[in-house]
């Protein structure tokens, strides 16, 4: 027995086979390159992720109130308008290119031209504010869209979960690579800018470089995926359309689906882990080692770890299951974050510790889109309502919590360390830094493990059972 929880198991099929949920198999190339626009994507974020704040107060020279208001106003307003792209994508239907696949090509070239003006200083203070502040806001919540489409699509190219589960992992190994790209590249390429021009413009031209590649990722997929997302465009039904959900009606179907929530849970401690252990680096270095230079390469090599995780992920979640690679990786990667307290103090032990357990943590968070995507077939499967659009829209919901944990971490734990910025540290600060940022990953790690190992109980083959079952009620018209 792995514990308690909820169990979920319909009626076996005996024609449910992997093989049998699909006329064809998908094309190796879509499967192992679906990642591609997410590299786009996350070179064109690594440039707010890494850069906005640092443009905002040492380059576009506001002070520090100003740009305390646009950081504080900017990661309010994403927060409260993140079930905007859910809402909206459930809601409405594009039908030239198929309900999702439309998004990827008029969804990006807005976004880029939104997102540039982030990193732009036009007119006076106000109109410089104003500008930066709509081209962050309407920016999100269409990139928003993007993201919960390519994310929703996954569900629709394939049922098999094997196949779901590579197409998640070319979606992390995406995100990864592009780590490892952003960081030997931005900044060579915000200097070669800056030099011909000056440092503001710099950055607007680098960004500008950066939302070109992700452009050219969506429009990829989106020749790669030509026919593959019919539903919506045409009329499946007889008589009358059924009516559509409210957004009342599709947050209380949320609450109908404990797997979704407790997945949920999981992404959130999954994701605070990431957080801390990026915020801390910069105080492991400074303060603990006294070694800022090495920073650079601390980056490149903990985004190497990742991508070497997604890659093994693909194999790994076929062969033990989404679920099992989940709970199991996350415990791993606790054990070595805790690990990594012994080597406190050094550079590349520590650093070897903190890259392995992120390496670790990358395999179940490889899992993360196909396990969104499982919980999709679990709702319409017990309540007979697909919110698809809706739920992979909640992806992004973990992140934004995670950052909140993240930033309380950082508040709390540099205040009870005694912590003072730019001073030589005391020895308690020294280990205070080192614990925070070995042991509050582990713990997060633990957490989020230990939901999936006692409640999370969806498993690939009853996920297959499930679909049967939906396809059988479709077809006698249920």
């Amino acid at each position: 027995m792995e514990g308690v929880g909820f169990v979920l198991m319909p009626v076996p099929m005996a024609s449910a086979t992997m093989d049998g949920c699909m006329a064809e198999k998908l094309k190796k190339t879509l499967l192992y390159s679906y990642g591609i626009p997410d590299l786009g994507f996350t070179l064109m974020t690594n440039m707010e992720l890494f850069f906005f704040s640092a443009f905002l107060t040492d380059y576009a020279e506001f002070s520090l109130s100003v740009a305390g208001y646009i950081l504080g106003f900017t990661s309010l307003a994403d927060m409260l308008f993140a079930p905007v792209a859910g809402i909206l994508l459930q809601k409405v239907t594009l039908k030239f290119g198929g309900k999702y696949r439309s998004w990827f090509l008029i969804g990006p070239p807005v976004v880029a031209v939104l997102f540039i003006l982030q990193f732009t200083k036009i007119g006076t203070i106000l109109t410089a504010t104003l500008i930066i502040v709509s081209g962050f806001i309407l920016s999100h919540v269409i990139w928003n869209i993007m993201f919960t489409a390519s994310a929703s699509m996954v569900g629709r190219l394939s049922r098999r979960p094997n196949e779901r589960t590579i197409l998640s992992a070319s979606r992390a190994q995406g995100f990864s690579a592009a780590g490892i790209i952003f960081s030997v590249t931005s900044l060579p390429m915000i200097y070669f800018f800056a030099s011909r021009t000056n440092e503001i413009t710099g950055f607007t031209l680098a960004t500008a470089v950066y939302v070109f590649f992700m452009i050219l990722g969506y429009f990829y997929i989106y020749l790669m995926t030509a026919g593959m997302d019919p539903y919506d465009e045409t009329i499946p039904f007889q008589g009358s359309p059924p009516p559509k959900q409210s957004v009342i009606e599709m947050v209380g179907l949320v609450f109908k689906n404990p797997p979704l929530m407790l997945l949920i849970l999981a992404e959130v401690f999954r994701n605070s882990y990431i957080f801390i252990v990026a915020s801390f680096a910069i105080y492991y270095f400074k303060y603990v080692v006294n070694n800022m230079a090495f920073l650079t390469w601390f980056i490149l090599a903990i985004s190497i770890s990742r991508l070497l995780g997604t890659f093994a992920a693909a194999w790994i979640g076929v062969k033990l299951g989404k679920r099992r690679s989940y709970w199991l990786f996350m415990i791993l990667s606790a054990i070595l974050f805790a690990s990594s307290k012994f080597f406190s103090g050094t550079t590349w032990g520590f650093t070897i510790f903190i890259c392995a357990g992120s390496m670790l943590g990358m395999v179940a968070g490889s899992m993360s889109t196909a396990l969104f995507s499982d919980t999709v077939v679990y709702g319409e499967w017990k309540t007979g309502k697909k919110i698809r659009a809706f739920t992979m829209a909640l992806l992004t919901f973990p992140i934004k919590i995670g950052v909140l944990i993240r930033s309380g971490v950082i508040a709390f734990g540099l205040i009870s360390i005694g912590f003072v910025a730019n001073a030589e540290p005391t020895p308690q600060v020294v280990d205070g830094i080192s614990s925070i940022m070995s042991f509050m990953p582990a713990i997060a790690c633990i957490i989020s493990g230990g939901i999936f190992y006692f409640g999370y109980r969806l498993e690939d083959q009853g996920v297959l059972e499930m679909e049967e079952e939906i396809s059988e009620r479709i077809e006698a018209g249920d």
